[in-house]
């Protein structure tokens, strides 16, 4: 039988110093980076490729990092950019501390193995977020804390997906009982993934899978693997966490940031 663990810990409000008048009004010009992002490892504009980001947030010591997709991660210590603003330098670098995820010969993700990485990020040029861009029709998916899940199938209600290429998508979708025709309920849970049937495109890679009535982190973009009608794969939330933990270092004690 599946378990459900404990919500892991909500976003923390980073404490400021208090600010003199004279300084008060100084406005926050830094690059802010938000769920569903996209982030590339080149300056080039436009950039020839990228992955989203899933989610911003402090470790343990107070180090500003961001998560995606272990299978986008390029060298292990390369810089990385936001897409579209290149031009205002690098945010930040990959770092050692990822899992690459797993496929089976066709490419399709398995669940055999964890799907992330932990970006670096410098704080002096760059601002977290917990809000993703608006959409078209103003729709924000907002990260407010990590969910954990039961195994199996789940109704979930209302969850939104949020990547650089495809925007916001949300569901769940009207015609998965009807396609399916044994009652598909609206995610499976897998010991590392959460299968949902929302759409996603290369480059949403790494954005983040969002609950969107309680706001709760549940996992990353992974992939597709069509042996189900919720085809769409996330790696989840609480599994990344739990691996940060477990390894001790850079990311161990990841708090979300609060601040839109």
């Amino acid at each position: 039988m599946g378990r459900a663990l404990p919500l892991v810990a909500a976003c923390a409000a980073v404490m400021l110093a208090p600010v003199p008048d004279a300084a008060a009004h100084v406005p926050d010009d830094r690059i802010v980076l938000r769920p569903g992002d996209g982030i590339t490892f080149t300056a080039a504009d436009p950039a020839p490729g990228w992955c989203s980001v899933a989610a911003i947030g402090y470790d343990r010591e107070d180090r500003l990092v961001a998560i995606t997709a272990g299978h986008c991660r390029q060298t292990g210590s390369s810089a990385v950019w936001k897409v579209g603003e290149q031009a205002r330098g690098p945010i930040g670098t990959e770092t050692a501390i990822h899992s690459p995820g797993s496929v089976d010969p066709l490419g399709m993700p398995t669940d055999a193995a964890p799907d992330y990485a932990v970006i670096l990020l410098a704080e002096t040029t760059v601002r977290g977020s917990n809000t993703s861009a608006p959409d078209a029709d103003g729709e924000v998916v907002v990260l407010e804390s990590i969910g954990s899940l039961p195994d199996g199938d789940q109704d979930i209600g209302r969850h939104c997906a949020a990547g650089y290429t495809t925007g916001i998508v949300c569901g769940p979708a009207p015609l998965v009982d009807a396609l399916d025709g044994a009652g598909t309920r609206d995610v499976l849970v897998n010991p590392n993934s959460v299968n949902s049937w929302l759409v996603m495109r290369q480059g949403d890679s790494g954005g983040p899978l969002v609950r969107t009535g309680t706001d709760e982190w549940l996992g990353l973009t992974v992939g597709y693997r069509p042996n189900d009608v919720r085809f769409a794969v996330y790696q989840r939330a609480d599994r990344i966490v739990e691996d940060l933990d477990a390894q001790g270092g850079l990311g161990a004690g990841f708090t979300l940031v609060c601040t839109p």
